[in-house]
């Protein structure tokens, strides 16, 4: 082993041997063959580097403008970061076939409902859908569908608002009455409408005179469906301040009782059911209106409520504690031009008892066959009457309107498309649009011309065989691809909030994007490890989450919605919509 000493001696000697072979070495080099070898000098290794003259330096940065550079490499880095996911929403609003079009085509036109839903648990809130059109929604048809999504996402339970007085059955829920009660309508013939306007949020009414009872139910045979329809914990009443009402809550209750032990030394619990009467409601009292509300202490899926009196009864209603509720409205033969005839401050006191923050105006199939150039003029003029009518009455609720389903009629033994068709969905968008109202073009989204009958010839039909309406699956499959629509806005929402996109910094972004230095600057950041932080953020968007059966494949040319559940179709049941609605 080698001492120190002897170890400095060598390095000392090594080093001394280089010095001495760089001061007698060539200046040009040996030359072997093809090949110089050099050596470097002893003046090219100790030779003293020029200092830098770092005022000289200094002078030709600019401090400020060095800040401004490096902020918008921040910003283009950041936008880069962003870009994919946005890009995916973009083109979906732009020309996705379930878009919806937006006043301004401001793609945040849906925050403000948005927002609602999602403080509704923390307030204790039910937020309302009030979902009005045709004999489209007949036995609770879309919207059902529709309720069912939002409320596996948002929470909330029960079928929300119903008449006092329901002809038509609905496919969640059975709806009975008994007693002194007569019905009102205002979509109907003369002979059924009031001598006022005191209508209520549901266009119809039940006149009380003496006792009556009303019971509601959730079907039995449709569980598997439809499992939010029931269990609602708040129940209420909407009634006219004229007149004298006594009112009892009876309902269904479960109880679970222990009736041993089980093996594992586990309680044997044994569950029945019994009706209980409700303690008395709490009322408030409005101008028009009397709202009489019942929260329970446990929930239900039946319930009975006796009336005793004179009054006007407008609606009933069956919710969860909090989140979403969505009234199903049908008006067979109507075309909604019946809301300028309520009562505007009766009508506005029932969407404030009832925390309406959607209004959806289903209708126009009903105006397609009289529809031409020469009336066009004066359903504008109707349709904006109606709108702002609803408007007025409730000024804080987002109103989005429906346009119709494609439509088909025999000429010379061929199912074709309703010729007026187009004129009045073109009508029916830029009278929403300029209302301030969203518009969801169902002809769009089905596939355009010929679409109906695409849908009536699959198996199993998702057309009835009027070429006309939906059967219960087609409804329930439209139903799948509006939520489908709705939930990419959700998304957006979501997504902007996750990453503090606020409408400024969204402008900023939005410059950049359009900045034809752009391209060449993304291209340069595409490989930036921050781009991939958020790179395939947005995936194709799924409806709320819904029941459990398969959704049939679409009619071609149609969109396409992720699968969710849809109720089967019972032909017997689709019997009793008919033809007679084509008539205005």
């Amino acid at each position: 082993m080698m001492s120190p000493l002897k170890v400095l001696l060598s390095i000392i000697s090594l080093f001394v041997v280089l010095g001495i072979i760089a001061v007698v070495y060539p200046d040009g080099g040996i030359k072997v063959g093809e090949y110089t070898l050099r050596y470097p000098k002893l003046t090219d290794i100790f030779e003293k580097q020029a200092p830098k003259d770092s005022a000289a330096d200094s002078a030709s940065v600019d401090p400020e403008e060095a800040i401004r550079e490096m902020m918008e490499a921040t910003k283009r880095k950041e936008f880069a970061a962003y870009s994919d996911s946005l890009k995916y929403y973009e083109d979906f609003f732009k020309s996705g076939k379930t878009r919806f079009d937006l006043p301004g085509d401001d793609p945040a036109w849906f925050d403000r409902f948005f927002l609602h839903l999602q403080l509704a648990e923390l307030d204790s809130n039910v937020v309302h859908i009030v979902h009005y059109g045709d004999s489209q929604l007949e036995e609770d048809r879309i919207s059902a569908t529709i309720r069912e999504d939002l409320q596996a996402e948002f929470g909330g339970a029960g079928p929300g608002m119903m008449p006092p007085i329901l002809t038509i059955p609905s496919q969640t829920t059975s709806h009975w009455n008994e007693g002194e009660l007569k019905r009102y309508i205002l979509f109907g013939p003369k002979e059924e409408e009031a001598d006022h306007n005191r209508y209520g949020p549901l266009a119809q009414f039940a006149d009380l005179e003496g006792s009556a009872v009303i019971g509601i139910k959730k079907r039995e045979d449709r569980k598997n469906a439809f499992p939010h329809v029931g269990g609602y914990s708040t129940v209420k009443v909407l009634a006219g301040k004229r007149g004298s009402l006594r009112l009892k809550l009876v309902y269904q209750r479960t109880y679970a009782d222990t009736v041993g032990l089980n093996e594992d030394s586990t309680f044997k619990v044994k569950k029945r059911t019994a009706f209980e009467t409700a303690a008395a409601p709490e009322v408030e009292r409005m101008t028009k209106l009397n709202v009489y509300t019942w929260k329970l202490p446990d929930t239900t899926s039946n319930a009975k409520i006796y009336l005793d009196g004179s009054a006007e009864i407008y609606a009933i209603s069956a919710d969860g504690a909090y989140g979403v509720a969505v009234d199903n409205v049908a008006m067979r033969g109507s075309s909604g031009t019946v809301f300028h005839r309520i009562d505007s401050q009766l009508l506005a006191e029932s969407y404030k008892a009832m925390n309406a923050r959607l209004i959806i105006m289903e209708y126009g199939g009903n105006l397609v066959p009289g529809t031409n150039s020469g009336n066009v003029d004066w359903t504008k003029k109707l349709i904006t009457k109606q709108i702002q009518a609803i408007q007025k009455a409730n000024p804080d609720a987002d109103i989005l309107f429906i346009g119709p389903a494609d439509m088909a009629k025999q000429v010379d033994g061929e199912w074709k498309t309703y010729p007026g068709l187009p004129l009045t969905i073109k009508t029916l968008r830029e009278v929403a649009l300029e209302n301030g109202a969203a518009y969801w073009d169902m002809h769009r989204v089905m596939g355009g011309n010929g679409s109906m009958i695409k849908w009536a010839n699959r198996e199993p039909a998702l057309g009835f065989t009027d070429h006309i309406h939906f059967t219960r699956r087609g409804a329930a499959y439209m139903g799948d691809l509006f939520c489908a629509a709705l939930r990419m806005h959700y998304d957006y929402f979501k997504f902007r909030d996750r990453h503090g996109l606020n409408d400024e910094k969204m402008k900023e972004l939005q410059q950049w994007k359009e900045n034809s230095e752009f391209g060449v600057q993304n291209s340069e950041l595409g490989q930036d490890s921050s781009a991939s932080e958020t790179k395939g953020e947005a995936s194709p968007s799924l409806p709320f989450v819904g029941s459990a059966t398969k959704v049939p494949e679409p009619a071609e040319g149609s969109a396409t919605p992720s699968p969710r559940g849809t109720p089967p179709n019972t032909p017997a049941q689709d019997s009793s919509v008919t033809k007679e609605d084509a008539t205005p």
